[in-house]
């Protein structure tokens, strides 16, 4: 989780409905042109969070010396975090080899688009930030398939609940803006595409091998596959607006659409950056990759 996070993602107003549904409105604000910019470096520690910086750095750093067999013997058991951390980076999503895609179609567009809402879901409902997959991205300009991220949070049961993200960026200033649709349809498929859901928490487990996480995901999936269903099951669908500010009637066409979702509850968002998204996602990801 991002120790700084929470300096972010302050300005928003939650909206509960029947049934368990809660909705949030969340306003930022960027100025691309001032490289010191907080919410822009905010989405650059997000980006290399999601990539596994930390986790690099922790192995470098706090990994036991073991002994190696032949023919690796007297290999040096120290590492230059410096060049290992320059390394990390210069590995990591570069927008100037996406060429002439169509801006919505860019994976900078996107994907930062998707990591920002992971963070500022984690800030305004509580939830987990457990590791993500982008560490295991062979093609670090190809999305990430299966849903757009996943985390976990309390039910009011007291057991864990699964958390699904769905996430769509937007310039269109209609509210709801034509993206919200899709995300109607996407979250009504969501609880029962058993094989796109196994197939994506499976790979969430292995990724979480020895973490917290583990045994939670084991006892998801075993329920998943006994009942056909993971009963404390959350959707978080969000809109993010890039210039276009977030109100909640960008949320209405999903707010009518919960029964849709059959056992799964909504905390759903719409969170505007305060600049056009694909030049935020291009200058964060681009700003991500430097060694500074």
């Amino acid at each position: 989780m991002l120790g700084d996070q929470k300096l972010f993602y302050t300005k928003n107003i939650k909206t509960n409905d029947p049934d368990d549904h809660v909705w949030a409105v969340v306003q930022e604000s960027c100025d691309l042109s001032k490289d010191d910019d907080g919410f822009l470096l905010h989405a650059v520690a997000t980006i290399r969070d999601a990539y596994g910086e930390q986790e690099i750095r922790n192995m470098a750093l706090d990994a036991p010396l073991i002994e190696l067999p032949e023919p690796a013997d007297g290999v040096d058991q120290t590492f230059p975090l410096d060049l290992l951390v320059k390394a990390f980076r210069s590995s990591l999503p570069d927008p100037s080899v996406e060429g002439g895609k169509p801006v919505q179609l860019t994976n900078y567009r996107s994907e930062t688009a998707e990591l920002l809402a992971r963070a500022a879901l984690a800030t305004v409902y509580g939830f987990a930030s457990p590791p993500t997959l982008h560490a295991t991205k062979g093609n670090r300009n190809q999305p990430i398939l299966g849903f757009d991220g996943w985390t976990v949070m309390q039910a009011t049961d007291g057991k864990l609940a699964l958390v699904l993200l769905q996430v769509k960026g937007t310039e269109d200033g209609a509210r709801p803006p034509s993206v919200a649709a899709e995300l109607v349809a996407e979250c009504g498929r969501a609880v029962t595409d058993f094989s796109k859901l196994k197939g994506f928490l499976v790979a969430c487990l292995v990724r979480c091998k020895g973490t917290e996480f583990e045994k939670p995901l084991m006892h998801m999936i075993v329920e998943l596959e006994r009942d056909n269903k993971i009963m404390n099951t959350i959707l978080a669908p969000v809109i993010v607006r890039g210039s276009h500010l977030a109100h909640i009637d960008d949320l209405t066409s999903l707010r009518e659409a919960t029964i849709s979702f059959l056992h799964a509850k909504a905390r759903g968002m719409t969170i505007s950056l305060g600049t056009e998204l694909a030049a935020f996602g291009r200058a964060a990801m681009t700003r991500a990759r430097q060694h500074d």
